[in-house]
């Protein structure tokens, strides 16, 4: 019978692909050689597209593994790019702006006033765009936006103290599938996988955990090497199935 096995992971670098290999080599002498591997990675980047290339990467040189990114899995729905055009459009609708250049950037000017301003990178790339109400020098909403023209995070600002108030995680189709509170401080307050239809959670590790309950299954081999992590499995998880490794 094959054996799954889960490898929960803070990074993915050369050396620790290598780690991988031997813990897996390792564990083919416990339990046999008829294994499926997949990589559970936790980890945000401000460019999913760095963390899709790593994939592709990975995929060449340990071709039997497989990869599930807990924010690459919620974004990805579809081929789409450049929906930051459609999100920007939609906010626009029938109003009326004139666009300046400043410092390399795009404003939309309303009455003398930035409504929206377009900030890029040294090579042009659009990597977020602000929201003005009328009247306000301060954006209430800004989207990051990643190296395919996608928005990946759209955030709410509380207009009287400017901290962050809300973060939605959006998909490639705009829809939002996580959305994070911030409390008074701007510190994050709590967490929910609307997508997932999951309840709300105050912690990061408990939002993990909801990720982990659906695709680590009762009877699959764990190697965590997240130490973030290693609580989840003291109680829940068959203790001879789970390695904890530094």
């Amino acid at each position: 019978m094959e054996n799954h096995v889960k490898i929960i992971i803070d990074k993915l670098d050369a050396s620790e692909i290598n780690k991988i290999k031997q813990y897996v080599a390792n564990l083919r002498q416990l339990i046999g050689s008829d294994l499926s591997l997949t990589i559970l990675d936790p980890r945000y980047k401000g460019d999913y597209n760095q963390l899709i290339n790593n994939y592709e990467q990975l995929t060449v040189d340990f071709p039997d593994v497989q990869i599930d990114s807990f924010y690459v899995s919620q974004y990805l729905k579809s081929e789409r790019r450049d929906n930051v055009n459609k999100f920007t459009t939609d906010y626009i609708g029938d109003q009326k702006f004139t666009v300046e250049k400043k410092d390399g950037q795009r404003l939309f000017m309303q009455n003398g006033e930035v409504r929206i301003a377009i900030i890029t990178n040294q090579a042009g790339k659009v990597t977020a765009v602000d929201f003005a109400k009328p009247g306000q020098k301060r954006p209430h909403q800004r989207v990051s936006v990643n190296s395919s023209g996608n928005i990946q995070v759209l955030r709410h600002f509380d207009e009287k103290t400017h901290l962050p108030a809300l973060d939605e995680y959006l998909d490639t189709d705009l829809n939002t599938q996580m959305l994070v509170h911030f409390d008074e401080r701007g510190l994050r307050a709590d967490y929910q996988l609307v997508g997932w239809d999951e309840p709300v959670v105050y912690s990061e590790v408990d939002l993990y955990d909801q990720w982990f309950d659906r695709v680590i299954k009762s009877d699959d081999y764990v190697i965590n090497l997240n130490r973030h992590y290693d609580v989840l499995f003291e109680h829940k998880h068959d203790v001879t199935k789970v390695f904890l490794m530094q």
